[in-house]
């Protein structure tokens, strides 16, 4: 009897091993790793409020995915999937009309089953801002303030002469006085400014491969 049990028992640790590398190349045909290339746009809602006078470089900014991301006709990334970043160089907005700017690094993009993945995302553009204020986004990613209008770079280049002119020669002092009075009157620029809510767009920067359940599973 306890011969035929050993058997029995023997037979069945064979017959585990030999469906062990089957199981194992099912779970492992399960996966599917998807490329998502470089260039590709998300579209996102900032849940940190970020401004160019108070955010510090290295700051975190949480955003969260509001429309599928798409592979070949595949939502590989779907909506509220988190995606953050951190502040990246920072000026505030300063005298003689000049805004402020920064710029944000997304880093980070989270998968529904709690995996972070690297990323290195830039901004690309506000398509609504939730603080009232109007920052454009430049060439290189960066959120801009506006600075001085037209008619104040007018005044600002203009004072010296004006005052140059009513005085009469020999007024070096005086102008240079009239450049400093300018630009200490003159008000600061807007500070690049987004409060949490505002709606932007990134771009992804180089190829980020996910590792995604399978289609057909």
């Amino acid at each position: 009897m306890k011969q035929r049990i050993l058997g029995m028992l023997t037979a069945c640790s064979l017959m585990l091993g030999m469906a062990s590398p089957f199981f194992a190349q099912q779970e492992s045909s399960s996966i599917d790793e998807i490329t998502v290339p470089e260039g590709t746009e998300f579209k996102l809602q900032l849940h940190t409020t970020i401004n160019s006078k108070t955010s510090k470089a290295g700051d975190r900014v949480m955003t969260t995915l509001i429309d599928p991301v798409a592979v070949e006709d595949r939502d590989v990334l779907s909506k509220g999937v988190r995606v953050d970043g951190h502040v990246g160089e920072v000026r505030p907005a300063a005298r003689k009309g000049k805004g402020g700017f920064l710029t944000v690094v997304f880093d980070t993009v989270e998968l529904p089953n709690g995996q972070k993945v690297a990323i290195l995302g830039s901004l690309t553009e506000v398509f609504s801002s939730e603080s009232g204020s109007d920052p454009n986004v430049g060439p290189e990613g960066e959120l801009k303030g506006h600075g001085a209008n037209r008619k104040e770079q007018i005044l600002v280049a203009a004072a010296p002469a004006i005052v140059g002119a009513a005085v009469g020669p020999g007024t070096a002092i005086m102008l240079g006085t009239a450049g400093v009075l300018t630009a200490v009157l003159l008000p600061r620029g807007k500070q690049a400014t987004l409060a949490a809510g505002s709606l932007v767009g990134m771009r992804l920067d180089r190829d980020v491969t996910l590792e995604l359940p399978s289609a057909g599973k």
